[in-house]
């Protein structure tokens, strides 16, 4: 997942936790609070499809992700590579997560699938740097979870 950079707009949808009036949220909505770790985190070259990297398996990473009411913390420790912990909002909408940092300026939209204890990610407007050269190139992007 790689956050970008938008229009600076309405802060409005970030003062709500999740941005909709209680009557409008799912009832998968609450299933989705809690912690969850990566047990897959790829990605995969849109150039070149035969790239591919799994950030858990391939670099022995560990990816944690905890959901509060319109709160995230995702965590990343990537062995050689050091770890990092980013956090803001997140609101929920039908299949789509939509994370913000608390500025508001920087927002990523992902596509999610909750099962009894597994949370599936997916974005097809992600990048990555295959080569190690500091050089990110576009990329489709999986996730898979499972609760703490």
């Amino acid at each position: 997942m790689r956050l970008r950079r938008i229009p600076a707009g309405s802060l409005l949808a970030s003062l709500i936790p999740d941005g909709r009036d209680p009557s409008e949220r799912s009832p998968s909505d609450g299933a989705l609070l809690g912690s969850w770790s990566a047990t897959r985190w790829q990605y995969t070259s849109r150039r070149r499809p035969d790239r591919v990297i799994d950030v858990v398996i391939d670099l022995r990473g560990t990816v944690t992700l905890s959901l509060s009411a319109g709160t995230y913390i995702l965590a990343w420790d990537i062995a050689g590579r050091g770890s990092q912990t980013l956090g803001g909002t997140y609101a929920a909408r039908d299949h789509e997560l939509e994370f913000a940092v608390p500025s508001g300026e920087v927002r990523e939209t992902v596509g999610f699938r909750l099962g009894a204890e597994e949370l599936s990610l997916r974005c097809a407007e992600s990048a990555w740097d295959f080569d190690g050269d500091g050089h990110e190139e576009p990329a489709d992007f999986v996730a898979v979870f499972v609760r703490l």
